[in-house]
């Protein structure tokens, strides 16, 4: 849900200006003196919000991506660190072969 907050929060935002906007041309067909200015605040309105929006999307996606990037390297030493009981695993395994074949060797002589 907090990932799809600043969607619903874009939305509603969008939803306002389009408002704004039905408002200022009923205002026009209405036969408002003040018009052309009711739309031309609107029209700026809604180039700011678009601008803004990018700026948004942008940052959000910006985000995104360095949080990935994040769980990648986290994962990475994670997947080290199992290398390493692997390897120590192996190491072990290896010493007790070798005592196993000198056994053997000493069983055979």
């Amino acid at each position: 849900m907090k990932q799809d907050r600043w969607k619903l929060y874009l939305k509603a935002l969008w939803g306002a200006v389009i408002a704004l906007l039905v408002i200022s041309l009923a205002g026009a067909v209405a036969g408002s003196e003040f018009w052309l200015t009711m739309i031309g605040g609107s029209v700026w309105i809604v180039e700011v919000l678009a601008v803004l929006t990018l700026l948004f999307i942008i940052v959000v996606r910006l985000k995104e991506w360095i949080e990935g990037q994040v769980a990648n390297v986290a994962e990475q030493k994670g997947a080290s660190g199992e290398f390493q009981m692997l390897r120590q695993s192996i190491d072990r395994i290896e010493a007790k072969v070798d005592r196993i074949e000198k056994v053997l060797d000493g069983i055979a002589e």
